[in-house]
């Protein structure tokens, strides 16, 4: 009820007179549009709560209208990553900011966008090997200013590849720079986590990775994990986990621990572990198991928290990691991102929303 009336006062704003709102004649459309010249319109309006990308695909997904021209999404404040999404799908949105972009159908234009969402838009930003690791670096540190050398000691880039990367993310509206122009004392603060977040984490969930698959049989992942491989990989390889079992250990959710996901530097993809794979009493499979072994940069896994003794990857990549398993995986990545990746960067939300 309340999203309904939260749907009704933003669509009306946005609509600023043209239409009025009403209830809709049938469960696919649950609103009515009555134009002025008495003509009406039937939509299907779908409340994405906060506006973060991961409600906004949910709100789309229960859409009984198919995301076509009847479709609006409707949401507090969407972010820039939001924006973006729901401009490549091509559908609708209004927002309590003002925001709104309804085209269609029968004539219907209403777009009041405005131009700091265009200057954010992330889809035309080239993401490097560079680039996402230094972004991950910041999305798993808690807001506080950031000094080029502290952060690409933390990376594992060089000084100047860092600078140059941060002027990529100044350029996105993602870091804002503070301080003087040049020397020690010149800063950054992340000013639009949500935006990152989004477009990261996208790049990530389509890029492609070095896959191998192991399967044993069993009925319990988690003790598969603790009792076989964590000492077979512990004494073979660097790694850490993500996907359900790092949920699991990072963030316990009402769900079970179907397979495990676990990531490995690239150097130690191919021998190291598969001896490791045959210590812990696993067979390697060619399709999908109950164990995904992805191959990764060693630098990513500097960025791994130990939970239960077991390491688990940054709250950012296990959010993108749940997120690209679909189905549940989406509603766990949102669970991640609240719980472990809000509570890092108020200040940069805030500022976003702000700006």
């Amino acid at each position: 009820m309340e999203g309904e009336n939260w749907i009704r006062t933003i669509l009306a704003r946005a609509l600023d007179g043209a239409a009025q709102v009403l209830p809709g004649p049938d469960r696919a459309h649950g609103f009515l549009l009555e134009m002025r010249d008495g003509s009406t319109i039937a939509i299907d309006a779908k409340w994405a709560g906060e506006g973060w990308p991961q409600d906004v695909r949910n709100a789309l997904m229960a859409s009984r209208a198919t995301a076509d021209a009847n479709t609006v999404i409707v949401a507090r404040h969407l972010s820039p990553g939001s924006i973006a999404w729901l401009r490549d799908h091509d559908v609708n949105w209004a927002d309590e900011s003002g925001q709104a972009r309804i085209i269609g159908p029968h004539g219907l234009l209403v777009i009041r966008e405005p131009p700091t969402a265009r200057k954010r838009e992330p889809s035309a930003f080239a993401w490097s090997p560079s680039a996402l690791s230094i972004a991950e670096t910041l999305l798993a540190s808690s807001d506080r200013p950031v000094l080029t050398e502290e952060l690409a000691e933390l990376s594992g880039w060089s000084a100047s590849r860092t600078a140059s990367v941060l002027k990529y993310f100044d350029a996105q509206g993602w870091t804002v720079k503070r301080g003087p122009a040049r020397g020690p004392r010149a800063y950054r603060e992340l000013s639009d986590a949500e935006g990152m977040l989004a477009a990261w984490s996208r790049r990530l969930i389509d890029a492609p990775r070095e896959t191998r698959y192991a399967h044993r049989a069993t009925r319990d992942s988690m003790d598969l994990l603790t009792q076989a491989l964590r000492p077979a990989l512990d004494e073979h390889v660097q790694w850490a986990v993500s996907g359900w079992a790092g949920l699991e250990l990072a963030a316990p959710y009402t769900t079970g621990v179907p397979s495990l996901q676990i990531y490995l530097p690239a150097e130690d993809f191919v021998s190291r572990l598969s001896v490791a794979v045959e210590t812990a009493g696993l067979r390697e499979v060619r399709e999908a198991g109950i164990v995904t072994f992805w191959a990764t940069e060693r630098r990513i896994l500097r960025l791994a928290n130990t939970h239960r003794g077991i390491p688990v990857v940054s709250p950012p990549r296990l959010y993108a990691d749940l997120d690209g398993l679909g189905a549940r995986g989406h509603d766990a990545a949102a669970h991640v991102r609240r719980e472990l990746i809000e509570p890092l960067h108020v200040h940069g939300s805030r500022q976003a929303a702000d700006g």
